[in-house]
């Protein structure tokens, strides 16, 4: 296993662990300033390197058994590569704080360190499955407000009635589908007054976090993906009639 190890012992010092960089989301809410994390992973990688070959006003193609289906999968159809290569570089090198799938360590087609500016430090990409029930419910807490951004409305309804009977938490939801929306979401949350943000939003669409973080009032912003469900705190309990 560690014989696979690609990149330097320097490479893996950087790396912020997730209990670290839960410390830093906690101080963020707590002193009211901006911050915000970006995740990537193979998806990413196969995106930005298919993004990098041919005429950039071409549409993103990519290798797999049913393209279309994967490219709206991933919120990047109809999309074309240049406008694809500004929105994954704009999303890795604008957000506070990167965070590279830590598989990229030990295997080359998961690795994104190489794709975009270098950092001093990254994230370790796997804090949103490290946190625990509770340390998200104390982040709810802290920000006492939160915009969630999703493709999901059932989603969204969990977490908004969780988070209002049994914390006291305001959820605002913003639904987002396709990249198309993003300039859109941006506007909108940027609105918003929630000091935490969770967004999933897709490749093409990551670079919100940063942007939303930065406007209105100081916020922390979250990439999420597709873990959403690690999200809707199903530990809690204290709903009206039953309701889970």
């Amino acid at each position: 296993m560690f014989d696979a190890l690609r990149l330097s012992k320097k490479q893996i010092e950087r790396t912020i662990s997730p209990t670290t960089f839960y410390m830093l989301v906690g101080h963020a809410l707590a002193s009211s300033t901006s911050l915000s994390v970006v995740r990537m992973a193979d998806g990413e990688r196969e995106l930005m390197l298919a993004a990098r070959k041919g005429d950039s006003d071409d549409l993103v193609t990519i290798d797999q058994p049913d393209p279309q289906a994967w490219l709206k999968k991933m919120g990047c159809l109809g999309l074309s590569k240049g406008e694809l290569m500004r929105r994954l570089e704009a999303a890795a090198n604008e957000c506070s704080y990167f965070a590279p799938s830590m598989s990229g360590l030990q295997m080359e087609s998961y690795s994104v360190y190489d794709l975009f500016q270098p950092r001093d430090c990254y994230v370790d990409s796997f804090f949103h499955n490290v946190w625990t029930e509770e340390m998200k419910i104390n982040l709810f807490k802290a920000a006492k407000h939160v915009l969630f951004i999703h493709r999901s409305t059932e989603s969204a309804d969990a977490m908004q009635i969780r988070a209002k009977w049994a914390l006291g938490v305001k959820v605002t939801y913003l639904k987002m589908e396709t990249w198309q929306q993003s300039e859109e979401i941006i506007e909108k949350g940027s609105k918003v007054d929630a000091p935490l943000v969770l967004f999933s939003a897709g490749p093409a669409s990551k670079y919100i976090g940063a942007r939303i973080s930065r406007q209105g009032i100081s916020k922390v912003t979250l990439d999420i993906g597709q873990s959403s469900d690690l999200w809707l705190l199903k530990s809690l309990k204290d709903i009206p009639n039953g309701r889970r």
